[in-house]
């Protein structure tokens, strides 16, 4: 039986698991983690979601995560590709590391949000790895209690003001309240959901989550993306779809291709045929052109520029 696609509506919150592959561990050392964070952090500022809490186990992670516009899949692709890619490099690994799919449930966040970040905070309790949510390592809990050192990339505001009008109130409410279920145990429902399980919530809101999205005009098309970029930067299109490795026009095929993804214009296999290039080959270097992106000021500027003047087409 084919899998139900994912639910995606502005605005969702989801239960994301990701195990790894043959239960075998996603983390290996503090660096792994701290790598991990810094994707996590790049994630929240490409896509705009929002973390509202985290358990990042040995051998599986869970996050409590709202999306904006941008689709689960396309920030948990991301996420898991990159960060793969860099364990690989920094074990002396290949091959897949995370257990399938991920698994993420859609939840009510007014019914179930508190209950779901207290449930992360005491995965190390259940796991028999701290006797409380506040002893153990690697959750957000202690940012929730702390927010002094907590990362930029973290929300823990919509949780907390539900426990009290001041800080303080607040924060011990939420203490007692995470630690009341130190012993809880495994839940199912925010294991499994339902509808297939990729809902938890009544059914009101389970008819607002399945509700078909509606369909969202592309911003441009392909055609108009390559002819902006190719005016702008001075070539032709057919200088980018010779057999030529030119330095220039391989960074101009990139930028196409980069803005194409970003504005779910084309897949990479669309730009692959459009340029006649390898598919793999098109990857690799789409993933070089992703990590200079970062680094390089300039480049940066370039793209805002073009992104610009696309979107106001």
């Amino acid at each position: 039986m084919a899998r139900k696609p994912r639910i995606h509506f502005s605005g969702a919150v989801y239960h994301v698991i990701l195990n790894g592959l043959d239960d075998q561990p996603v983390f290996k050392s503090v660096a792994d983690r701290r790598y991990w964070e810094s994707l996590i952090a790049d994630g929240v500022s490409r896509f705009g979601h929002t973390i509202h809490a985290y358990c990042w186990a040995k051998n599986h992670v869970q996050i409590a995560i709202q999306v904006k516009d941008a689709p689960l899949s396309k920030i948990m692709q991301n996420l898991t590709f990159r960060y793969t890619r860099h364990f690989n490099a920094s074990h002396n690994s290949n091959g897949p590391l995370f257990h399938g799919r991920y698994k993420a449930i859609v939840i009510d966040p007014d019914q179930y949000l508190n209950d779901l970040v207290r449930y992360i905070h005491n995965n190390p309790v259940r796991n028999g790895q701290s006797k409380n949510a506040t002893a153990g390592k690697w959750t957000s809990h202690a940012h929730y209690l702390s927010s002094a050192d907590a990362p930029s990339w973290l929300t823990t505001s919509t949780v907390l003001k539900s426990f009290g009008k001041t800080d303080k109130t607040a924060l011990k409410a939420f203490s007692r309240y995470v630690d009341e279920a130190r012993s809880e145990g495994e839940r199912d429902d925010l294991m499994k959901g339902v509808e297939g399980g990729r809902i938890l919530g009544d059914k009101r809101f389970a008819r607002k989550a399945l509700k078909p999205a509606k369909v969202v005009v592309k911003p441009v098309s392909l055609n108009q993306l390559v002819k902006r970029v190719c005016s702008e930067e001075g070539v032709k299109e057919t200088a980018l779809t010779t057999p030529s490795r030119a330095r220039r026009e391989s960074q101009i095929r990139q930028t196409i291709t980069y803005l194409a993804m970003e504005l779910d214009v084309a897949s990479l296999t669309d730009l692959a045929n459009r340029f006649k290039r390898d598919l793999t080959t098109m990857s690799r270097n789409q993933r070089y052109y992703r990590d200079r992106l970062a680094e390089d000021g300039a480049l940066q500027k370039n793209v805002r520029k073009l992104k610009k003047q696309l979107l106001a087409t």
